[in-house]
């Protein structure tokens, strides 16, 4: 063939094509302008569904796999230090030395971990999210500020002649302290009791090193000890590990590479840096840490991932089968769609339509539903994933900055989704269409017409149905969990208790008489006409990570390795917690104010942590060691309190020691108060209380149920949507069960008008269609108990207080699904039981 004639055939074919397509949309959007209710189904459904994944995938891809809003992050790499048994930071000479030796990076960032800065704007106090940084942060990052300038390596040399120490704040900060106001650069803000300057702003959805946790305060790091509220420290101290380290590798230097080299002199920077002041044990456990380098490109938010992502996985997993169950819904709509068009393709057939130009309309108007509702799943999802993320992230103090805009990766996932399900639902009608004999259609032959969907639109029903009873046992269970969850008895009296985080003033803890301050302070508190009595504890009622500390419990002096070597969580508290908190007492005493730095030290532990030190014996009078603390070596236990759900709302049986506060080294914690009236009214009196003693004031103050609600904030998200997805999922099932048996009568009027005037009674119809409602029912239920069962396995580190195959839950969920099936097959088999004789000859 000529390449002329080649070529114009070429194109011929490709117009041909492309009319064809036009054509097949055409008559598509006719079909569909004439079945609006029909329509409006299939576009809902699939919008639910995929807008659903689409939201749920936005979310992951945000906290999870979007790269961080700098230069280059695939260049970025983590450079962590690790003990034999967990992560550590380093010291500012570790880095320094690094730094110094390193052939690399290109930079090597140095940066604190997270920390809340005592600021004061306006005369106000506020705490933010702070970090302290070397002076190339902002600039191997590769960012650029709206405001002003950001730090530079002179804002952070102590010896560059400066006046003042600067700082440069976060876009939320600046938006929520300042007003967004233009002229905020230069105005003055105390960090520490300190005068900071403002030099500049950085931009929208800047977080640095951590994804979603933007940094509020950013500082020089020679600043940062002059900031810290128990006292300035020297940063170049080589036992003060608090340093995170980020370098950007050089052009053509691998992960790998980089690790190599870091790793060959670690060792050396280890023996110059160790304390001249160790002892033997402190010297060998430095340097026995270990050096690790790791892509970073994502960035580092441990706190917010582990609250997202295990809700997110069971939700992942949840809209998935929601999607399924759509699919499966409309796959039997659009077959019942297919028979009642049986006369019109068997005619096109007849004309000389081939069969694939059938399959290829079916499956045209099969993608253009899901196009459809995958445009709208794509609203859904921008509301839905910013719902998701509010109901979350409710009572975080600290602001939550997540870029939820959909990206290439976010619309890939939602067209994928769209054409996976438009193929799905829409081959089995196209396969159906493409099998019909033009002969026998256009013969209208009751046998032809009664067909229907036939055994494939059964086997769709029966997996739907099998689909819904995984989602509903899912769902059943997660709600069942939270309910016993919230419910538990805690072991303490939660009502009328408030709260109080305790922050220092500027300079709030230099006071020498910490034990002074304290008793006074919980004195004035007390003598509040309302309090009923007041408590200081170190630790907050759900136990967070930062509050309370697990170390290996002891009998005195016995060796760490024995058997009678219990972890349990530490608790420090002032006399009275017990009293507060209504906690009892079983044996011994509670602290008092004679438990103080004079006489000897005494812990309380839970009746828990007492079986298991002292299985064969009373615990009073016993002595134990916790941890390594110098201090806690050797206690007298004076107490045996009540196990309670307290500091781990999950397991009352948590081994706990309490030491008195007024022995051991005090800072910031909590009060819990509790009041004979109900406690809002007293909140403003409390704060000015404590304020007016002079060295703390109250970052916020909530009920112990309100802090106990918020702990719960994942399971209730989680238990709250899953049940909605299965709601819609049950919705679904009795849809496409009520279309399926509705049609079905309708295409069996004949046979019951004959069954009628042959003396069939009404009931017997009736139950007759009814029967096979139910039928089709119980096979959904018995395929799809195995498959809950297998699923729901996954679930079992989320559920509290029941198995994974609780009985009551297997067997509610069953009996309302059969439910759901007779009210759904009820009206089209009431419908049958009331055909008359020559209703059915007529339509014949």
């Amino acid at each position: 063939m000529k390449p002329g004639i080649s070529s114009a055939w070429g194109e011929a074919l490709c117009v041909n094509v492309v009319d064809s397509f036009l054509q097949d949309l055409r008559y598509g959007l006719r079909i569909f302008r004439k079945s609006p209710a029909f329509t409006a189904v299939a576009v809902l459904s699939l919008a639910l569904g995929i807008g659903a994944n689409t939201a749920i995938f936005t979310l992951v891809n945000a906290v999870l796999l979007r790269d961080l809003p700098v230069r280059q992050p695939d260049r970025l790499v983590e450079v962590s230090a690790v003990w034999p048994d967990s992560k550590a930071a380093f010291s500012y000479p570790m880095f320094r030395e690094l730094e110094r030796s390193q052939r690399v990076f290109s930079g090597l960032i140095g940066w604190d971990t997270e920390v809340m800065y005592n600021v004061e704007v306006n005369g106000e106090l506020t705490q933010p999210r702070g970090l302290s940084v070397t002076g190339n942060y902002y600039s191997e990052l590769g960012v650029s500020p709206l405001l002003g300038r950001l730090l530079t390596p002179q804002d952070v040399d102590p010896h560059a002649g400066q006046t003042s120490q600067v700082a440069v704040i976060g876009y939320e900060f600046w938006q929520r302290r300042f007003g967004g106001a233009p002229d905020v650069v230069g105005k003055d803000i105390r960090i520490g009791g300190k005068p900071f300057t403002i030099i500049g702003v950085t931009r929208k959805w800047f977080t640095g090193m951590t994804t979603g946790e933007p940094p509020e305060i950013t500082i020089p790091i020679t600043a940062f000890p002059s900031t810290v509220e128990d006292g300035e420290f020297d940063i170049n101290t080589p036992r003060l590990l608090w340093l995170s380290i980020t370098g950007r590798l050089k052009d053509g230097v691998s992960v790998s590479q980089a690790r190599s080299q870091l790793q060959s002199f670690w060792p050396q920077v280890l023996e110059v840096t160790v304390p001249t002041d160790a002892s033997e044990s402190q010297r060998a456990r430095l340097l026995s840490m270990k050096l690790e380098v790791a892509p970073v490109s994502t960035g580092l938010a441990p706190k917010l991932r582990s609250q997202f992502s295990r809700s997110l996985y069971a939700l992942a997993g949840i809209v998935a089968l929601i999607l399924l169950v759509a699919c499966v819904n409309l796959a039997n709509l659009m077959l019942a769609r297919a028979a009642a068009r049986r006369h019109e393709m068997g005619v096109r057939v007849a004309l000389g339509a081939a069969r694939s130009s059938i399959i290829r309309q079916v499956l045209t108007e099969s993608l253009m539903l899901s196009f459809a509702g995958a445009l709208l799943g794509l609203a859904f999802a921008y509301w839905g994933s910013r719902l998701l993320v509010h109901m979350t992230i409710a009572g975080n103090l600290l602001p939550v900055s997540l870029d939820l805009n959909p990206d290439l990766r976010v619309l890939c996932l939602t067209m994928s989704a769209a054409l996976l399900t438009g193929i799905l639902f829409g081959f089995a009608p196209a396969w159906r269409c493409s099998r019909e004999d033009p002969a026998l259609v256009l013969q209208q032959n009751s046998h032809s017409i009664a067909k229907g969907t036939g055994k494939l639109g059964e086997i769709l029903i029966v997996s739907q149905i099998a689909l819904s009873l995984v989602l509903l046992l899912g769902a059943g269970l997660l709600i069942k969990s939270f309910e016993r969850l919230r419910s538990a008895d805690l072991g303490f009296e939660k009502e009328r208790i408030l709260e109080i985080q305790l922050f220092p003033k500027p300079g709030g803890y230099k006071d020498p008489d910490m034990y002074g301050y304290l008793k006074q302070l919980l004195d004035k508190v007390s003598g509040i006409p309302g309090v009923s009595s007041v408590a200081y504890s170190r630790a907050d009622v759900t136990g967070r990570a930062e509050s309370t500390w697990r170390e290996y419990v002891s009998v005195a002096p016995g060796d760490p390795t024995t058997e009678f070597n219990v972890k349990a969580t530490g608790a420090i508290i002032s006399p009275g917690f017990f009293a507060t908190m209504g906690l009892q007492i079983l044996r011994g005493r509670s602290f008092d104010e004679t438990d103080d730095d004079k006489h000897p030290h005494h812990a309380i532990i839970n009746s828990s942590l007492a079986e298991r030190l002292f299985p064969n014996g009373d615990a009073i009078g016993k002595r134990v060691r916790f941890g390594s603390h110098s201090g806690y070596q050797n206690l007298e236990i004076v107490g045996i309190a009540r196990n309670a759900r307290i500091f781990d709302r999950r397991d009352p049986t948590t081994s706990v020691i309490y030491v008195p506060a007024f022995q051991f080294s005090l800072g910031w914690g909590y009060l819990f108060v509790r009041t004979k009236l109900p406690s809002e009214t007293l909140v403003k009196t409390i704060g000015n209380t404590i304020e007016s003693v002079g060295h703390e004031y109250p970052v916020w103050t909530k009920t112990i149920q309100q802090v106990l609600s918020e702990e719960m904030v994942d399971e209730r998200v989680t238990a709250m949507l899953s049940g909605f997805f299965a709601a819609v999922a049950l919705l679904l099932a009795s849809i496409g069960l009520y279309g399926l048996m509705s049609f079905a009568v309708t295409r069996r009027t004949r046979e019951f008008g004959v069954r009628a005037a042959l003396g069939a009674m009404p009931k017997t119809i009736l139950w007759m269609v009814l029967r096979e409602t139910l039928t089709l029912a119980l096979f959904g239920v018995a395929m799809g108990i195995p498959c809950a069962l297998a699923i729901t396995k996954l679930l079992a580190s989320m559920l509290f207080g029941l198995s994974s195959n609780d009985v009551p839950t297997i067997a509610a969920v069953c009996m309302l699904l059969l439910a759901i099936a007779a009210i759904a097959g009820y009206l089209p088999a009431r419908r049958a039981s009331a055909i008359s004789p020559m209703d059915a000859l007529r339509c014949e």
